[in-house]
């Protein structure tokens, strides 16, 4: 082999070694060391089907913040507690308390509790009536007690609750595994979720079961809370 024959051969060796960046980084990248050689045409029209493929995960990566965003249930209704490790806490300790008394009838009749329930429902906007059972219990001071509640595609929903000894009734309404979904405003013994002057209106297709965690944050007691609803 000549001398000459050597030189050409390594240059196209070397021509061949420098073709590859070009293939690895997705090609499309510096034309410029690329087009002077014949052979590396071929490079370039197979590296732009490599460009774009690396394209389409950046596209799709882009795209899965919006999806998680939409996967998270916005509050029915108003929130003062946005911290994650409270709530946390709130949805655990509402699992773990004991369940409420259903009364079938619901906020009717001479009942103390009852009574006090619908008295606080006439802040409640025209139209809204008593849903489902009256939940009802005793809770010591800073204990919970719980119960599920329903709400159906259609209907626009408060909760009211009451109590003649506990001065501070806190209602929470809890998703699992921890979100809440709305709470009442007040530090007093009629709290309301969804209150006036607008009510919870769920735009879900289906119906959702929540927990409803009952706290009495001041004093001691029998409690009712009651679930109301109107047509959307």
């Amino acid at each position: 082999m000549t001398k000459k024959t050597a030189h050409l051969f390594v240059l196209g060796a070397l021509a061949g070694v420098g073709s590859l960046p070009a293939l690895a980084c997705g090609g499309g990248q510096k034309p410029a060391e690329t087009a002077s050689a014949p052979t590396d045409s071929s490079v370039l029209d197979t590296a732009t089907p490599a460009a774009s493929a690396t394209g389409s995960p950046a596209d799709s990566s882009s795209a899965a913040p919006a999806a998680s965003t939409d996967s998270s249930p916005s509050p029915l209704a108003q929130v003062l507690t946005t911290d994650t490790g409270q709530i946390q806490k709130i949805f655990d300790a509402a699992s773990a308390a004991p369940a409420a008394t259903l009364k079938p009838d619901g906020a009717k009749g001479g009942d103390p509790l009852a009574k006090g329930v619908r008295d606080a429902a006439k802040k409640l906007p025209a139209g809204m009536q008593p849903d489902g059972p009256l939940a009802m219990g005793a809770v010591k001071e800073k204990q919970h007690l719980q119960t599920d509640v329903t709400l159906q595609p259609g209907k626009c929903y408060s909760i009211v609750g009451y109590s003649k000894k506990v001065k501070d009734l806190d209602l929470y309404l809890l998703l699992p595994p921890g979100i809440l979904s709305g709470q009442d405003l007040s530090d007093d013994n009629k709290p309301i979720i969804g209150g006036p002057p607008q009510p919870m209106c769920p735009v879900s297709q289906s119906a959702i079961t929540y927990k409803l965690d009952i706290f009495a944050d001041q004093g001691a007691g029998d409690v009712a809370v009651q679930l109301f609803s109107k047509g959307q």
